[in-house]
Parts: structure tokens; C-alpha cells; sequence
């Protein structure tokens, strides 16, 4: 038999041809544009050009995010990537929407974790190191993680300043620190005073609330006698012998116990068994007769607490006197009623017993100092003690219950060992002292001035206001080394501080220069020098600032030691971090950049939340259930990360897993189908004439340019509001229902066989070409290797970040609610094909003929969709007459009461466009169709 040439090799079609493969590999890609964009420095150039468009008044201003600092500790986990993208979706489309929009990267340096890596780095040697030696190795240490950290970010696809970022370790930032410190003393905000604070033994130093988490803590609650010895008013009957029963849970704080706490307005009585008495709260009788004395003691008369005031007991088994103390914050809640009250070791025991005095007995280690006067507990840490402690009681015969108790417990957030409340002297930020510019209090300024912010869930507003109206006095000092010192001399008799603006500038400058090594070199002597003082009476303070107030006030350091950011930028930033910065960096952005200047530093603060296994478990390397950013670069590439970040419901905890990324990696590969379709449809496109207006186009193009201008306008207001989720929905349904499923389906036939400058085919591609231009602007901020890859190929002149979101040419938008009904219709008919494809009477939807049945509702809608019904339909003929036998019996009815026949067409099929029509007899090609033999004889 003959060789004869295929169909498709005889008639060749205009297929789709580009270089941009339907194999994404982003893995190797993406690294390639990481590197190109680093080499061109093209966030330089996009900044360049939106300030550009600015200064020409074509821009809409400047949006600027400004970057939570991590901390510069590690390499970068999934935490880090879902904040930084999420970061880098605001940037982004804020360029696409004409803002100047720069984005500093910020590191968080200073602080303890850094300060014990490097000592478990160092080992043994650390103890051969200088102060400034020490700062030395934190300081490298720090810019190590910086940079590793900068390249992680990098290949998440973020554009920002990374060459010159903020750190809290730089020296021109650590000035600029201590200057706003001064400013928070020349208002007089700024107080040191002996107070209980968190204290980590893990770390020896005082902890702010932010740096506290909770986890669960054994222990072992007891219920304790002491014997009273005294009560001065007569009223009250005692029994012959009698006790007050105080239930603790810290049985290691009852060497330091210097009185009872009662409630003044809670009543009180005495529970008797035989001759002995022992008094409780009064609603508390019935539980503590049942659980202590199997309810066979007899209750006395009640009496209110106010009574006991004079009134004093014994310690359990020290010879020294507990009196009774007045405090509303004891409860009936549970235990006794009765408080024991040791004011070295709590809030509520300090301020009710601090005029007492303190013993101090447990040191910066967690560890009884000698003066405990025990030989049993110096040197043991108080969390080992309570062992020691029991035994004590039940010698003395003042154990009367004890029981094992799991409670949820302040930790240090660093060490992960139990914290103390520890009275110590500590510099604070008072929360209700007059500021001496604005005369409020900082608790107040704060309060009203959460009122002015956009809060993103409006939830945050209502846990950062209860947060601010219940905090304490925050504690500013640390007792450490790497960190802003606190620039204080003091009196070396009366320990009384210098606060002088002159030194505070003098130290400042200093540091500008050498960092805060400076402070460690520089004598007392030229520190007094031009100041009116004798050196020899005066020491340097060695007490560091807290890492919060870095960070905190970095809204202000900003704005003058970076050249990108100005000063009118300040109170207008938008915050995007994690729902724990409620208690954090958002809670000490407001409250210290208000203490400083009386503005809030943020317009807009949004929350995100934490990233959780698939199973919502916490991830950990003991769990085994990690994802770490790196494995997902090498597996599936940054974009589908980002599109996971984007199309997940950021402001609940979210979840990740491998089966959760190929999902995404699912709905990734119908958009870069989507894009691959159209620049291959475009590859030959070089128009030579202007493109065809609007109200000329096809009518399916002008239907689906008004659908591309309602998502769009849908989409740009989702960037506006932060609702990633809802833009990744309309893109990918977009993709998916509109373009692939209806309209690439419907113009595949004129682009494939429509002569090259054929009028309907050449609006087609006008068509694609502005849905193509505006769908990558659309997708650039979230899918940016994606986008960008693919616009090089359409404008390799220009990166798609200098453009602007597109506002269509569209002066005569349609009524397009009849094309709805159309799409619908025509969804039923194709469903009504397959029983005739899978008999295999038909092969695809072009072997088919539709009669329509006549109706004035179906012509009223049909003409107005010109004559190309077929293409709509995708099938070969389309006839709006009359049903007749057996069309009549089978005719279908549709939703929309529609009456159809589909049925094989009878007629030839053209082997070129797969079309059955009338062939013309000619001496050539006569199996072609007329359209197929005019194009191929072209």
C-alpha cells in the first residue's frame, strides 16, 4: 500500500508554540531569577520608577510595610516563610496598584539567645574574654544568620533593600536607641524601683511579659498551719488552740513568708475539731470540713476578715511572727481564704507586704543564698526544694494536705526553664505616670490611640486593648552584656542616677561611632568630662535595655537612618506579623513610640497565624513532623509556596503538608497551562495595525473582556484589603471556568485554522494579548517567578513590577446576564453528548448538529450572539427552527426551559479543522472546506 502523508501533516494547523514550558521546574528556574534579579538590582529599579511616577504625578503615593524583625538566630523556618510572603503580597501589589511602596528588611540582633549560642559556642574560653571581646563574637555571630537568613528570604521570591537593611545592632541604631531613651527620661516615664519581676534563672535576668509563655508545670499544693498567736479584737471567739490554714502551690517560697493575706470583706470562722481551731473563709467551711476533717468539725460564728487587722501568727517552723495583712486580691475562690504572703516572690505579696521588708534569700540562679540560714537549702534551686520543704512541715506537724498538681506555668520563652517572681532593682516605663509633654499616662495614650488603627482581624483591637489596660509597669533592664546599655551613671554612695541630656548625647555619639563596644571602653572620667561632677563618686550602670524597646522603637529609628524611609512615613506604617505580637512588637511599638514622640507608629496592623502539621499538631524536630522551607524549594519551588500561602486562610492557624502542597501544586499547574496556552497562541503576533476597538470585537471577546474587568476590579480590591484567599479564588476560577472551559474552547478553532490576518481570529488574539498582560499583573504579587518569567517573554524591556495594574479599554461595557444563560445551556447540551461519546457514535462535540427548538425567549437570546452559534458550541452545525420527528420525541428540556436535539451530523468532516460541512467540488483539496482550502492555498 502507498505511503500516504497523515491529515495533519498534509494540512498543517497554527498550533501554539513557546519557550515557556508546560514543565515548570521550578526548583532549577527559580534560583536562575533569584540571581538575576540580584545582578540587575531590579528592587532599585522598581523603587526608581515608582518614585518616578510620584514626583510625574501619575502614582498613588507611597505604602510602606514596615518588617517586623526577626530575630538573626538560625536559618529560617516556615514560620519565617509564610510571614515574609505574606509581607511580600503587600509590597508587591502595592507596586502593581502605582505606590512607591520600599520594603527594609529588619533583623532583631541583640538579647539572650544570641548571648548563648555564642557562649555554648565558646565553651570553657568564654571566661578568657573581655566585655567587648564577647559583644565582638555576639556581633559576628549575628550577621552569619543575617545573611544566611537574607538568602533564604531572597528565595521566597521577596524584593526588598537587602543591602542595606536595619539592624538593631548597627551602630548609627543603637545611637539613635539610647537618644529616644533619653527622651523617655526627660519626660519621666522612666523610674528604677525594687519591684517583683519574671525572672529566669536559666537566663539571670528580669523578663518582659512578651518573652513569657505558658506551659505545664509539677508541683505539689499544700495546705499549711501557722499558729496564731495574737488577735487583738474581742468580738472574734477563738478557740483554745488555733491555727489559720494557707494553701500554696509553691511550697519553696514559705522560708520567705512575712504574713497572711485576708480579705477585709470576706467572712471568716473557725472549724473545730476537739479543742483545736482552724480558720478559714467562710463559704470555703463545707469543702475544707470535708477534704480535711471528713466533715466532723464543728463551724464557729463568722466574722469579716477586717477583724484580724493587729492580729498575727507564727511561721511553721521559723521562730518569727506572720501578721495578718489586708488584701483585696485574695478570693474565696479556692484553697483557704488565707494567702501566705512572701513579697519576694509575688505581685499581689509585694505590694500588700513590702513595707515588711525582704529577706531575698534566692540568687539570680534560681538558688538559696547562705543567709537562707538552712544548711538543707543553700545552694538548692527552689523548683528542687519542695521535697526538703514538706518534710519540714510534717516535722513540725504543720503539713495538713498535700496533693500532686499539673498547672499551666511562666516559663522563659528562651531557656524553657520555669521563671520566678523575684524582687529585684529594675529600671521601668511606668504605665501611669504623667508624661511631662503630653500630661497623660502612657496607659491612657495607649488606650485611646488603638482606637485610631485598623486592626486586621478587628479581634486584635480587643486583645491588645485588654492587654494595655491590665499590663504593669514595663521593666526596660536585663542583666546582660550584648544589648543597648543603659547609659547611667550612678552615685556610687547613694546609687541615685545622673540623668543629664548632655551625657545621654555625649554616649550617643560615642556609640555612633564604635557601637555600644564604646560604653565598655569609655572611662567615667571622660564620660564627667565638661559636666560639673567628681568621677570618683560616680559608676557606670551595667544593666542592658530590653530587646523589646529595640525592636519596639524601630518605627522611629527608621525614618532617620534610612534613606528610603521618611519621616512623614511614621504613624502611617502598616504591621503584618504573627497574632503573638499583640503581646509583643505591636504592644511595645505603641507604647514606646508613644512614650517617645505621643504618635503611634501604625495605620494598620494585620495578624497572622501559626503554621501547623497536617493533623493542626505544632511542629517539632521531635515529632518528626517539620516542613522546612528548603525541602519545599527542592520538591516543588517558592511560587507554590507562595500560592499556598496565599490561598490559605492566613489569619487562623494554618496547615502544611506534602499532600496539602501537591493541592496547590494542582491548582499552579492550571494556571501555568492557562498562561502557556495564550503565549503560545501570541508567539507569532506582531500586529501591524492599531488593536481593534472595543465595540468591534467578536461578541465572545467582548464578553469575556467585561468578565476579565469585574474579576479584576474584584481582585484589586482583595490585594487592597489584604484577602489573599478570596483573590486566589477568582484567578483560579477565572482560569478554570471562563478562559479554559469556555472561551480558549470556543477560539481554538479560528486560531488553529483561521487564515493568519483573518479579522475574527487577529481580535482574538487582541484579546488574549490584554488577558494575558493583565492576568500576570494579576498573579505577579503572589506567583512572582511565574509572572515575571513569563512577561520577559512578552516585554523583555521591562520587569512586570514597574507596570500597573491594567484598567481595561472598555468605554461600552455589556449586559453580559444573557451570555450567562448561554454558558449555562450550553454546559447541558455537552453533558447530553456523552452517552453519544461513549457509544462511540460521536468522537468530540465538531462531529455533532444542535437544533435549537424556535422560541421567542431562545431567539431573544441566541441573535443576539451573531451567527457563530457553532463556535459557541463547538460543534459543526447549529440550526434555530422547528423540532420535528424524532427530534420532537427526544428533545431534551433545559433548565432555563430550552428544548434541544443533539444528534450526529450527517454532513463531510474537513481532516484539517475536524468540521462536518458542504464541501464545494474544486480539482484540488477537495476534501477541505472552503475556509481550510483558501488558507492552505495561502
Amino acid at each position: 500500500m502507498p505511503n500516504e502523508e497523515s491529515p495533519a501533516k498534509k494540512y498543517p494547523v497554527f498550533l501554539p508554540r513557546t519557550n515557556f514550558p508546560m514543565k515548570a521546574d521550578l526548583p532549577q528556574r527559580e534560583p536562575k531569577l533569584v540571581e538575576k534579579w540580584e545582578h540587575t538590582g531590579i528592587y532599585n529599579i522598581i523603587e526608581m520608577v515608582k518614585k518616578e511616577q510620584n514626583t510625574q504625578g501619575k502614582g498613588k503615593g507611597r505604602r510602606i510595610l514596615h518588617d517586623g524583625p526577626p530575630y538573626a538566630n538560625g536559618p529560617i523556618h516556615i514560620g519565617h516563610a509564610l510571614n515574609k510572603i505574606l509581607k511580600d503580597f503587600v509590597i508587591k501589589s502595592a507596586w502593581l496598584d502605582g505606590y512607591e511602596s520600599p520594603y527594609v528588611p529588619g533583623w532583631d540582633c541583640h538579647g539572650l539567645p544570641i548571648e548563648h549560642a555564642v557562649e555554648k559556642e565558646l565553651g570553657s574560653s568564654r571566661k578568657d574574654l573581655s566585655k567587648e571581646q564577647f559583644i565582638e563574637k555576639c556581633r559576628n555571630y549575628a550577621k552569619k544568620w543575617i545573611h544566611t537568613q537574607s538568602e533564604g528570604f531572597k528565595r521566597l521570591g521577596v524584593l526588598g533593600d537587602f543591602r542595606n537593611p536595619y539592624t538593631t545592632m548597627t551602630p548609627a541604631y543603637e545611637a539613635e536607641t539610647i537618644r529616644n531613651l533619653a527622651k523617655l527620661f526627660d519626660v519621666g516615664l522612666i523610674t528604677k524601683k525594687l519591684k517583683v519581676v519574671h525572672w529566669s534563672y536559666g537566663a539571670r535576668t528580669a523578663l518582659a511579659e512578651a518573652e513569657v509563655e505558658y506551659d505545664d508545670h509539677d508541683t505539689t499544693a499544700v495546705t499549711v498551719s501557722f499558729k496564731i498567736q495574737s488577735v487583738s479584737n474581742a468580738s472574734i471567739k477563738l478557740p483554745q488552740n488555733c491555727y489559720a490554714l494557707a494553701w500554696t502551690t509553691t511550697p519553696w517560697t514559705l522560708p520567705s513568708n512575712k504574713a497572711l493575706a485576708v480579705n477585709p470583706n470576706l467572712d471568716y470562722c473557725f472549724l473545730s475539731v476537739a479543742d483545736v481551731g482552724y480558720l478559714v473563709a467562710y463559704e470555703l467551711k463545707d469543702k475544707i470540713n470535708q477534704d480535711l476533717f471528713s466533715s466532723k468539725a464543728t463551724t464557729g460564728e463568722p466574722f469579716k476578715g477586717a477583724l484580724l487587722i493587729d492580729a498575727y501568727a507564727v511561721h511553721p517552723w521559723i521562730d518569727r511572727p506572720s501578721p495578718f495583712l489586708m488584701g483585696e486580691h485574695v478570693t474565696s475562690e479556692t484553697g483557704t481564704g488565707i494567702v501566705h504572703t512572701a513579697p519576694d516572690h509575688g505581685v499581689d505579696d509585694f505590694n500588700t507586704a513590702q513595707h515588711l521588708g525582704l529577706f531575698q534569700y534566692v540568687g539570680s540562679d534560681g538558688k538559696y543564698l547562705p543567709h537562707v540560714n538552712d544548711e538543707e537549702l543553700v545552694g538548692i534551686n527552689v523548683f528542687k526544694a519542695n521535697e526538703i520543704i514538706l518534710n519540714k512541715l510534717k516535722t513540725h506537724k504543720a503539713l495538713y494536705a498535700e496533693e500532686p498538681l499539673r498547672h499551666s506555668y511562666p516559663h522563659c520563652w528562651r531557656t524553657k526553664t520555669p521563671i520566678l517572681f523575684r524582687a529585684t532593682e529594675q529600671w521601668f516605663i511606668s504605665m501611669d505616670n504623667l508624661s511631662s509633654t503630653s500630661n497623660r499616662t502612657l496607659r491612657n495614650m495607649g488606650l485611646a490611640n488603638i482606637k485610631k488603627v485598623q486592626w486586621i482581624p478587628s479581634q486584635g483591637e480587643t486583645r491588645i486593648t485588654s492587654m494595655i489596660s491590665a499590663r504593669p509597669d514595663w521593666c526596660i533592664s536585663r542583666q546582660r552584656s550584648w544589648g543597648t546599655p543603659i547609659p547611667i551613671l550612678k552615685h556610687k554612695k547613694t546609687g541615685e542616677p545622673l540623668v543629664h541630656p548632655q551625657f545621654f548625647e555625649k554616649v550617643a555619639q560615642l556609640v555612633e561611632i564604635n557601637g555600644i563596644e564604646a560604653w565598655q571602653k569609655v572611662s567615667v572620667d571622660e564620660l564627667c568630662r565638661g559636666i560639673d561632677m567628681n568621677p570618683l563618686d560616680w559608676e557606670k550602670e551595667t544593666d542592658i535595655l530590653d530587646v523589646w524597646m529595640d525592636s519596639g522603637i524601630s518605627a522611629s529609628v527608621i525614618t532617620k537612618t534610612h534613606p528610603c524611609i521618611l519621616e512623614s512615613d511614621f504613624g502611617n506604617f502598616i504591621y503584618f506579623e504573627g497574632s503573638d505580637q499583640h503581646r509583643g512588637w505591636f504592644h511595645s511599638s505603641l507604647l514606646f513610640n508613644l512614650a517617645v514622640s505621643g504618635d503611634k507608629p501604625y495605620s494598620t496592623v494585620i495578624t497572622h497565624g501559626f503554621v501547623l502539621d497536617a493533623k493542626g499538631q505544632k511542629m517539632s524536630k521531635s515529632q518528626g513532623n517539620v516542613v522546612s522551607p528548603d525541602a519545599v524549594f527542592k520538591t516543588y519551588g517558592a511560587d507554590i509556596l507562595r500560592w499556598w500561602t496565599a490561598s490559605s486562610n492566613f489569619h487562623e492557624d494554618v496547615r502544611i503538608s506534602n499532600e496539602i502542597l501537591d493541592r496547590s501544586a494542582d491548582s499552579y499547574r492550571k494556571i501555568r497551562n492557562t498562561i502557556r496556552f495564550m503565549l503560545g497562541a501570541l508567539s507569532d503576533f506582531k500586529p501591524t495595525e492599531p488593536s481593534i476597538p472595543f465595540k468591534e470585537r467578536n461578541p465572545i471577546d467582548q464578553w469575556i473582556l467585561t468578565r476579565l474587568n469585574d474579576e479584576s476590579r474584584k481582585i484589586i480590591l482583595a490585594y487592597r484589603s489584604f484577602d489573599y484567599i478570596e483573590a486566589t479564588r477568582i484567578i483560579l476560577s477565572f482560569c478554570q471556568n471562563e478562559l479554559s472551559s469556555v472561551y480558549f474552547d470556543v477560539i481554538k478553532d479560528s486560531l488553529y485554522c483561521d487564515a493568519l490576518g483573518n479579522r475574527k481570529r487577529v481580535s482574538y488574539l487582541f484579546t488574549l494579548q490584554e488577558i494575558l498582560n493583565s492576568l500576570l499583573k494579576l498573579l505577579a504579587p503572589i506567583l512572582c517567578f511565574t509572572a515575571s518569567e513569563a512577561w520577559e517573554i512578552l516585554h523583555p524591556e521591562s520587569n512586570i513590577y514597574e507596570s500597573t495594574f491594567t484598567e481595561l479599554d472598555n468605554d461600552s461595557p455589556i449586559d453580559i446576564s444573557d451570555w450567562s444563560t448561554f454558558w449555562q445551556l450550553r454546559k447541558e447540551i455537552h453533558a447530553s453528548m456523552e452517552p453519544l461519546r461513549a457509544g462511540k457514535t460521536i468522537g468530540t462535540s465538531l462531529d455533532t448538529k444542535i437544533t435549537l427548538e424556535d422560541s421567542p425567549s431562545s431567539r431573544a437570546i441566541l441573535q443576539k450572539l451573531g451567527d457563530r452559534l457553532s463556535d459557541y458550541f463547538v460543534c459543526s452545525e447549529v440550526v434555530l427552527g422547528t423540532l420535528r420527528e424524532p427530534q420532537q420525541s427526544n428533545a431534551i428540556t433545559s433548565s432555563f426551559g430550552f428544548r434541544y436535539y443533539v444528534e450526529p451530523s450527517k454532513l463531510p468532516k474537513c481532516p484539517r479543522c475536524w468540521k462536518h460541512v458542504n464541501l464545494d467540488p474544486r480539482p484540488d483539496h477537495r476534501e477541505l472546506c472552503l475556509r481550510c482550502y483558501k488558507v492552505v492555498l495561502s
